[in-house]
């Protein structure tokens, strides 16, 4: 009904905005600032190998030491989501982001001292430290904000995540270019010039409510009702979401651990769902067009400036198309964006690698490419883009959700760095067909959304699957 309907409020608007700002922005911007002054950087480390080790350094061992510190981001965002279920749990949701902001403030300062230490290993461990924070991000800011709305605003906060992401890509873009700090002498400005965000999204932080969910999973009922109430600024809402927690939680169980997790059998289905969407999200090759675009277009036939161009306004088609993510998770179903996202990547992606094929012959087919390249990243972002990072607070509730959470992340990170690994080694071999692997990927995603995934929207996680319980796929799923 309207009336229990809570909308959005200006102070959770607020929250959205900082901590998209201060937590989720610097992870994009540090995937997309590396790519520009890569050049200037493989110069730099050569020179610090000589001075520190007199060493000369080959290409083969310039090209290993740059992929070392490309890939590192990712090993760190893999050892971050091993740890995150625990910190999650012991310190709560606003401490894991608020301990994410201390270390990205740790990774900026060595982002921007290596330079002046002359120090390869400052940055590497920089850029290991950025990772594990991320992780972190990954699995602490979108069930954050999922707990913090109203059930009917749960989509519409968990795209923040996305939106943050492509935006950070887009300002790491900027930063790097040539004019503005990716030159010869202030390259370790742009890669250090996220801690700017962090300093102004996560200030705020501290006058934030902590989740009501964990603290209701914690027995603090009262902080619970404060928080509630700063939230919803409703007595009677606040009263009827926290006696639904309440009755919740009188039938949960301690927070679950990733073993307990992976060893409960009716959280199967449910784990499943959180991995494989963040498997299919970072497997629909989304990434290896944004490691590998200028090479993309270069090999397409444009000039290098104007593919540098062309990977940018694509960065910033991705960062409007997230921002569409609000109307689109508040107005259409789950399920029906998902396939949708699953199927048409999976076109355009199959139509992109036939188009680079017939590029080398058909002169035109070069501005094809870009259309279809285009399009591919347009229905990326109606599914695929934002539902891995929120679905698991809408299909489970507070005791497992850490640990889910956590997983899903895991594999989040490790396709990332084995899509980033391998690609190139399918690129050498088969050229353009080294993309259907990814359609490929995406046709899974299709098939595991048609077949297992309950309607979310607007509904609890025990609403989800029992409305979705007389189909013959039923899943099995406890409330805990």
């Amino acid at each position: 009904m309207a009336e229990d309907r809570a909308g959005w409020s200006p102070f959770l608007l607020l929250i959205c905005i900082e901590l998209t700002v201060g937590a989720v922005l610097p992870v994009g911007y540090c995937f997309g600032v590396v790519n520009a002054p890569a050049d200037l950087i493989k110069v730099w480390a050569t020179e610090s190998a000589n001075s520190h080790y007199s060493t000369k350094l080959n290409d083969g061992e310039v090209t290993l030491v740059w992929a070392s510190i490309v890939s590192i981001f990712q090993i760190g965002g893999i050892c971050g989501s091993l740890v995150a279920a625990s910190i999650n749990s012991r310190i709560g949701r606003r401490g894991t982001l608020q301990l994410c902001g201390l270390i990205f403030m740790i990774s900026g300062i060595l982002h921007f001292f290596c330079r002046q230490a002359n120090s390869l290993e400052l940055l590497l461990l920089g850029r290991l430290l950025g990772g594990v924070a991320s992780a972190l991000v990954y699995a602490t800011q979108p069930m954050y904000l999922v707990e913090l709305a109203p059930l009917e605003l749960s989509g519409s906060v968990g795209v923040f995540t996305c939106i943050g992401i492509t935006g950070g890509v887009v300002v790491g873009q900027i930063f790097s270019f040539d004019f503005f700090w990716g030159d010869k002498s202030h390259w370790h400005w742009a890669l250090s010039a996220f801690m700017l965000f962090v300093v102004i999204g996560l200030l705020p932080l501290c006058l934030f409510p902590e989740s009501p969910r964990f603290l209701i999973s914690k027995g603090k009922q009262a902080e619970t009702k404060a928080a509630l109430m700063k939230l919803r600024r409703n007595q009677a809402r606040a009263d009827k979401e926290l006696a639904e927690m309440e009755a919740t939680s009188k039938s949960t169980k301690e927070t679950m651990t990733m073993k307990e997790v992976i060893c409960d059998a009716k959280l199967k289905m449910p784990l499943i769902i959180v991995c494989s969407f963040h498997f299919v999200q970072q497997g629909s090759g989304i990434n290896a067009i944004w490691y590998y675009s200028v090479g993309i277009f270069t090999g397409a036939g444009f000039t290098t400036p104007m593919a540098l161009w062309l990977n940018f306004a694509l960065g910033v088609l991705n960062f409007a198309a997230a921002l569409c993510g609000p109307f689109l998770m508040t107005h259409f179903n789950r399920r029906i964006l998902m396939l949708l996202s699953c199927s048409l990547s999976a076109v355009f992606m199959a139509l992109l690698s036939l188009g680079l094929y017939f590029s080398d012959s058909v002169q035109w087919m070069s501005y094809i490419c870009i259309i279809f390249l285009s399009i591919y990243i347009l229905t990326f972002n109606l599914g695929l883009g934002a539902l891995p990072y929120f679905i698991g607070p809408e299909l489970l509730f507070t005791s497992p959700l850490p640990a889910v959470m956590a997983f899903g992340s895991l594999f989040n990170w490790s396709t990332n760095f084995i899509i980033g690994m391998i690609f190139p080694i399918m690129n050498n071999y088969i050229g353009p067909f080294a993309f259907l692997p990814f359609a490929v990927i995406c046709i899974y995603g299709f098939f595991l959304t048609y077949w297992y995934l309950p309607e979310t929207r607007n509904r609890t996680p025990e609403e989800s699957w029992i409305r979705n319980s007389a189909s013959p796929r039923e899943v099995e799923l406890s409330i805990l």
